[in-house]
């Protein structure tokens, strides 16, 4: 599976409860080696379980992890340090809305970047495996900022 921060693929472990036949994760590891993610769930306490392998339930389960960090990518919105603005390429870019990614191969992490006068926010993140997932990112980032975007439009016409 996708290591999320390493941009890489690897083993993949997630340890959890079933609680009224629904699983509840507790934990998730990656490893570059499948013992790797035993030795993290014993370092992170847990000492009994029942390994399962199959395939379906795994993907499932990652998939779940996956869909609540998009989730958070996507709403959380942060304001970068103040002293950012006065630092490249930053300092030079004028006002706007920028997507920025992380590098030029896939897996990359793609971020709407916008700055204003005296701030610039991360306005959205996400991870992209594929140019599609990337193109979706950029159609999402553009349907949710429209409204800036168009009333930016209008000021620069009217002056």
């Amino acid at each position: 599976m996708l290591n999320p921060l390493l941009l890489d693929y690897q083993w993949f472990g997630v340890l959890w409860l079933e609680e009224n036949n629904q699983p509840i994760i507790i934990g998730y590891w990656f490893s570059k080696v499948k013992s790797g993610i035993t030795q993290q769930a014993i370092h992170a306490g847990f000492s009994k379980w029942t390994e399962i392998s199959d395939q379906p339930t795994i993907v499932t389960m990652y998939q779940s992890i996956r869909n609540k960090q998009q989730k958070q990518d996507w709403e959380n919105r942060t304001r970068l340090s103040i002293r950012t603005i006065f630092k490249s390429p930053w300092k030079e870019a004028s006002s706007g809305l920028y997507i920025l990614k992380s590098r030029d191969k896939y897996p990359l992490h793609a971020s709407a970047v916008h700055k204003k006068k005296f701030f610039i926010w991360l306005e959205h993140s996400a991870l992209c495996e594929t140019e599609e997932e990337l193109q979706a990112f950029i159609k999402q980032v553009n349907e949710e900022h429209q409204d800036e975007l168009v009333h930016k439009k209008t000021a620069l016409l009217m002056k």
